[in-house]
């Protein structure tokens, strides 16, 4: 299963943003803009050995998987879903997604939306991603607390 394009009459009928920030990379499907700010939808490829840390925010999100599987780490538990699976993260849980094994693709829709702003933040400031305090401060500023 993959997403190309979404094909939606209006203003959603657009190419969508990618970020490629700290190994991940991230297509911006539908963003807070598009959905009257109902909901915001992320395609991560994410290769093993990278994920995020452990951290909370104030909207829930849902994850499909739809290549490879997903540890969501799940208050510090491990947590897979795999190939076709489904999983929602309420606000405020500790998670950390990362794949279980070399490879994963998922989907994250996040409610209410505007997760994407999380990511546009880290893609506009790439030249500082080297520096693990900055991305804190970056990440912090778009409303996730690093866990920990």
């Amino acid at each position: 299963m993959s997403f190309d394009k979404i094909n939606v009459p209006g203003p959603l009928n657009q190419e969508p943003e990618v970020c490629n920030v700290l190994g991940d990379s991230i297509t911006l499907r539908l963003t807070t803009e598009q959905t009257d700010g109902k909901y915001s939808v992320a395609e991560f490829a994410t290769p093993g050995g990278v994920g995020q840390p452990p951290h909370t925010h104030a909207w829930d999100e849902t994850y499909l998987v739809l290549e490879g599987e997903l540890n969501l780490n799940i208050n510090c538990e491990t947590t897979v879903v795999g190939t076709g699976g489904c999983y929602q993260v309420k606000a405020g849980v500790v998670h950390a997604p990362t794949p279980n094994g070399d490879f994963c693709r998922y989907v994250m829709v996040g409610q209410p939306g505007g997760v994407e702003s999380v990511f546009k933040s880290l893609k506009a400031n790439e030249k500082d991603l080297h520096d693990m305090a900055k991305v804190v401060e970056i990440v912090t500023k778009e409303g996730v607390t690093i866990a920990g």
